[in-house]
C-alpha cells in the first residue's frame, strides 16, 4: 500500500521530534552527571599546587656543622598525617607556643605534645641549636627526656607526639614513624627576581628545578624569567649536597663563605645550600611549587569534630546536626501539611475561600527562602524571643516547605478514584475512616514524593538559615543552640576561604546524603505503591 507524502512527511517530524526530545535528555543527564562526578573527585582527592621557601629534597637525617657529628631525625606518632616537615615548620613548632596544634600542618585538631632530648646530652645540645638557631632555644612547653628509648616509648603512647632522636636509633614501634625534613632552599642572586617589563620570577615548579639541576635548562627565559642564561653552582663538598647538582664542569665552592660569595657576586647565579645558611647569609631565595596530591575525605574528617570554624578536624557535629535538623522539620512539616491537604480535599467546601487559599499556597512555595529567613529572624527570633538557634531555624524551615508539602499532597488526594471513596461508604464507613483508612493509603506515593521535594529544599537551603540558626559548629545541645549544619557550613568554607578542599569534601557529603535519602525513599514509595495496589 501506497504511502502518501503527508504520512512519510509526518513520520519524519515524529522522529526529529523523538531525536531532539532524547538529545536534551541525554545532554540534562551528562551535565548532572558530570556535575556531580565533578564534586566527588574533588571532594575525596585533593589536588593542589603549594609554594615553599624549601626545594622539595627530602632529609631523614639531620646535620650540620654546628652539630658536628651528632646526626639526629624526627619522629612523630603514626596517627598524625604529615608525610614531612619544612625546617621552618619545625622550628616554629619547638619554639613558637602560639603553633601548639597539628591543624597548622596537618588539619588535625590535635595539641602538639612536643618532646626533646635533655639539654644536658650532646644530642640536646645539637638538636637545639641545628633547630632554634645557635642563639636560640626551645619553648618553655617542650618536655625534655634522657635517652631514646624512652622518646620513642612517649611518643607511641600520645597521638600528637614529636620528638628528636639520632640518627642510628632504629624505630621499630608501629605507633611511631620517622618524618623527613625539607631544608634545602634555592638561593639565587638578587637580580634574578629584579622586575623588568612587568615580569618578575619568584617561584619555579619541583620539575622545573630538577631540569635546572640537571643541566636540561640553561636559561631563565625558559622559567618565566629574563633571558640570559643561568649560572649554576656547585655547593661546597661539606653541605653534602653537591651529589644533586649533575652536571660536572659547573664553578663549585670550596667552603660555605665562598659558595655566599660566588651567590653574591655573580649576577643569574643559583645555588643550593641549607635553609640556616641562606638565612644567615642573607641570600635571596627563590620559591619552589609542588603538586600535593592528598586523601580529602578521609574516615577522620567524618568522625572527628570540626575546629577552628571548620578549617581543622572533621565535620561530624555538623552531619549529626543536618539529620536533627531534617528529622525535627519532618515531624513539625509533614503531618501539618497533610493535614491541611486533607483539610482542603476531603472536608473544605470548595468555594472562593478555599481557592483563595490554594493560590496563596502556591505563592508561598515560589517565595525566595531568604524572604522566610528574614521573617523567622523577625518573628521567632525576636518577636517570640526564641534567639538564634536550633528552634527558631527549624520552626522556619517548616513553613517554607509547608507549602509545598500541602500542594503535592493536595493532588496526591485528588489523584485517589472516587470509586475508592464510595465502594467505602458504601459499606459503612464513616467519613474518618474512608479517609484514613482508604484513601490515605493510596495516596501515600504522592505524598512522600512531595516530601522528597520539601526534604530537598531543607537538606540544601542556606539563605534561611544564615538569619536563623547561627554558626555554632558544636552538636545541637538543646532548642536555643546555635548551630551549623551542611550547606551552611559550605558556604562559610567558600565565603570565607577558609578551605576549598574542605568545601569539596563536605559537598560531596551533601550529595551522598541527598541521593541516599532519595534513594530511600523511592524504596518507600515503590512499596507503599505494591500495598495499596
Amino acid at each position: 500500500m501506497d504511502v502518501s507524502n503527508h504520512t512519510i512527511l509526518s513520520r519524519k517530524k515524529e522522529k526529529a521530534a523523538k531525536a531532539l526530545l532524547w538529545t536534551a535528555v541525554l545532554l540534562t543527564l551528562a551535565i548532572l552527571l558530570g556535575i556531580i562526578l565533578y564534586i566527588m573527585v574533588r571532594g575525596f582527592v585533593s589536588r593542589q599546587e603549594k609554594s615553599y621557601f624549601v626545594s622539595p629534597f627530602l632529609e631523614e637525617t639531620l646535620k650540620s656543622e654546628e652539630t658536628g657529628e651528632y646526626a639526629m631525625k624526627i619522629i612523630v606518632h603514626r596517627q598524625v598525617k604529615i608525610s614531612d616537615l619544612t625546617m621552618e615548620d619545625l622550628r616554629t613548632i619547638y619554639t613558637k607556643s602560639r603553633a601548639e596544634n597539628w591543624g597548622h600542618y596537618s588539619m588535625q585538631d590535635k595539641r602538639i605534645t612536643a618532646l626533646a632530648p635533655s639539654r644536658n646530652t650532646p644530642l640536646g645540645k645539637a638538636a637545639e641549636t641545628l633547630i632554634a638557631g645557635p642563639e636560640g632555644g626551645f619553648g618553655s612547653y617542650v618536655a625534655y627526656l634522657e635517652d631514646d628509648e624512652e622518646m620513642i616509648r612517649r611518643i607511641a603512647e600520645d597521638p600528637a607526639g614529636i620528638g628528636i632522636i639520632e640518627a642510628d636509633t632504629p624505630v621499630t614501634n608501629r605507633k611511631v614513624k620517622v618524618v623527613p625534613v625539607r631544608r634545602i632552599v634555592v638561593a639565587v642572586h638578587p637580580s634574578v627576581k629584579e622586575i623588568i617589563d612587568n615580569r618578575q620570577l619568584s617561584v619555579i615548579t619541583e620539575k622545573e628545578l630538577k631540569l635546572v639541576l640537571s643541566g636540561d635548562i640553561t636559561d631563565w627565559k625558559d622559567l618565566g624569567g629574563h633571558d640570559r642564561p643561568i649560572r649554576l653552582i656547585r655547593p661546597p663538598e661539606a653541605w653534602g649536597l653537591d651529589e644533586l647538582v649533575s652536571p660536572s664542569d659547573i664553578p663549585a665552592a670550596d667552603s660555605p663563605e665562598d659558595f655566599f660569595r660566588m651567590i653574591t657576586d655573580l649576577p643569574d647565579s643559583l645555588g643550593l645550600c641549607f635553609y640556616d645558611d641562606a638565612a644567615a647569609g642573607g641570600l635571596s631565595i627563590l620559591e619552589v611549587s609542588r603538586r600535593e596530591v592528598k586523601g580529602n575525605l578521609t574516615l577522620s574528617f567524618l568522625l572527628e569534630p570540626p575546629a577552628r570554624s571548620g578549617k581543622w578536624g572533621g565535620i561530624s557535629t555538623i552531619i549529626l546536626n543536618t539529620l536533627f535538623l531534617i528529622l525535627f522539620t519532618l515531624l513539625f512539616a509533614a503531618p501539618a501539611g497533610v493535614l491541611a491537604a486533607i483539610y482542603l480535599v476531603e472536608y473544605a467546601k470548595q468555594g472562593p475561600l478555599v481557592s483563595l487559599l490554594r493560590r496563596g499556597t502556591e505563592t508561598l512555595a515560589g517565595v525566595p527562602s531568604i524572604i522566610f529567613g528574614l521573617f523567622g529572624n523577625i518573628f521567632f527570633v525576636n518577636t517570640l524571643g526564641l534567639g538564634i538557634g536550633f528552634i527558631s531555624s527549624t520552626l522556619t524551615v517548616t513553613m517554607m516547605i509547608l507549602p509545598t508539602i500541602i500542594r503535592t499532597s493536595e493532588e496526591a488526594l485528588k489523584a485517589v478514584p472516587l470509586s475508592y471513596r464510595e465502594g467505602s461508604l458504601a459499606l459503612g464507613a464513616s467519613k474518618l475512616q474512608t479517609t484514613f483508612k482508604v484513601v490515605l493509603p493510596a495516596a501515600v506515593p504522592g505524598i512522600l514524593t512531595g516530601l522528597i521535594l520539601a526534604l530537598g529544599r531543607v537538606v540544601g537551603e542556606t539563605a534561611v538559615l544564615l538569619y536563623t540558626l547561627g554558626s555554632n559548629y558544636e552538636l545541637v545541645r538543646g532548642p536555643s543552640s546555635s548551630a551549623r549544619v551542611l550547606s551552611l557550613h559550605l558556604y562559610f568554607l567558600f565565603s570565607e576561604a577558609i578551605s576549598f578542599d574542605r568545601a569539596f569534601a563536605t559537598g560531596a557529603i551533601l550529595v551522598f546524603i541527598i541521593l541516599l535519602v532519595n534513594y530511600s525513599t523511592t524504596r518507600l514509595i515503590g512499596r507503599a505503591g505494591r500495598m495499596s495496589g
